[in-house]
């Protein structure tokens, strides 16, 4: 018999959506997929090559289980420069992004701790969580969806132990002012917790700044931040990151490690030599979304059952829709009558409910049609 682990999992909205889409499209028909959370393009040739070359030379072997040398004192030297952290390569690991998530959690909680979430959240942190033996606790936030820290406060109890926070959001595309990060060090301060910074969209910004918790010292050693190549550079594929974090953890994270995966792969690694120098690529990709973001925006305005939050940041847009159907039912509906795919609401938290994430990194002749279809199907509904 499996172990039980299973059940305390919810598994992934998005590629149960993937796996639908892909019985459709079976079927022979056109599916407008706005639902998986990754950008549309193609790796950059330039840092392709970068990894063809390095695997040409002979590098497909083992490296450092934190990653090779190079790449980490590139990282730090970024850290410095854009986010305002005092970093070394001797407190950064190379892995994975959603896999730092997990050896961050399981580096800082003991069973039964609780984690706050300020919702709606990125859909995976409750079952990383869940994974590491820990209690996710979800946190309302605000209509403008800024974290509730009056609220947040009441949910601090002798087992809370972190707080995840993810700037810019997914599935909003908030990016916190500045203001709002600092009432964030002033609250983990005052509570003694940990904070999980996932800082992955902090290039797909298009109005304000991110701001890095790190940057704040009185919080820097009690601040994991964690970023990556995916979004940015278009590189999911190729399952590489990096998480910075005080030598204590990074020294457990980094036997967690050589525990399950080894190291990051080493091909990836050479790659983003390239990749992180690149900002070339990121703008352009960038100006790409912020047009496609304004687009959508405009789509979706023609609608009065839709109430639309100007997304800042990443590549999502997160509405809330004036039907009496919950989100899970919607999505099923506008994919089997419209053949447009979304990612429920729900799958965010409660209070996602009654929306969903529209993910558009996609072509612009995709979005036109298929958010015509979705702004169709809620007109016509009765």
């Amino acid at each position: 018999m499996a172990s039980s682990l299973g059940d305390k999992l919810t598994g992934s909205a998005t590629l149960r959506i993937t796996s639908e889409i892909a019985r459709l499209k079976k079927e022979g028909k056109r599916i407008f997929n706005f639902g998986i959370g990754e950008p549309d393009f193609t790796t950059p040739r330039n840092i392709i090559d970068a990894g063809f070359n390095s695997a040409i030379a002979g590098k497909t072997h083992y490296t450092q289980s934190k990653g090779i040398i190079e790449l980490r004192e590139k990282i730090s030297q970024r850290l410095a420069k854009v986010n305002g952290i005092n970093a070394t390569p001797e407190n950064i690991i190379v892995t994975p992004t959603k896999h730092s998530i997990y050896i961050a959690v399981l580096s800082i909680i003991e069973p039964g701790d609780e984690v706050l979430l300020i919702e709606p959240y990125y859909l995976t942190y409750p079952d990383i969580i869940r994974l590491a033996g820990g209690k996710p606790v979800p946190v309302r936030s605000t209509g403008n969806f800024d974290p509730d820290f009056e609220l947040l406060q009441k949910y601090v109890s002798p087992r809370t132990k972190a707080i995840i926070f993810n700037n810019p959001v997914n599935p909003t595309g908030r990016v916190y002012s500045r203001d709002v990060v600092k009432k964030l060090v002033d609250f983990v301060a005052a509570n003694r917790l940990y904070l999980i910074s996932d800082e992955i969209y902090d290039q797909l910004v298009y109005e304000g700044k991110p701001v890095s918790p790190a940057s704040f010292p009185e919080i820097s050693d009690w601040t994991v931040t964690l970023n990556g190549f995916s979004k940015s550079h278009a590189m999911t594929g190729w399952r590489i990151g990096y998480m910075h974090a005080n030598s204590d953890l990074i020294a457990v994270s980094d036997k967690i490690q050589q525990a399950t995966m080894t190291c990051a792969p080493s091909i990836s690694q050479y790659a983003c030599l390239e990749a992180i120098d690149d900002s070339r690529s990121v703008e352009l990709m960038r100006d790409a979304f912020r047009k496609r973001r304004d687009d959508v925006m405009q789509l979706l305005s023609g609608s009065s059952r839709l109430k639309i939050n100007r997304p800042e940041g990443a590549f999502y847009v997160f509405p809330e829709y004036k039907l009496e159907l919950n989100s899970t039912k919607f999505c099923e509906q506008l994919l089997t009558e419209r053949q447009v795919a979304l990612t429920p609401g729900s799958a965010f938290g409660e209070q996602g409910e009654f929306h969903a994430r529209i993910s558009y990194a996609a072509s612009d002749d995709e979005l036109r049609e298929g958010i015509s279809r979705l702004v169709e199907f809620v007109d016509s509904y009765r």
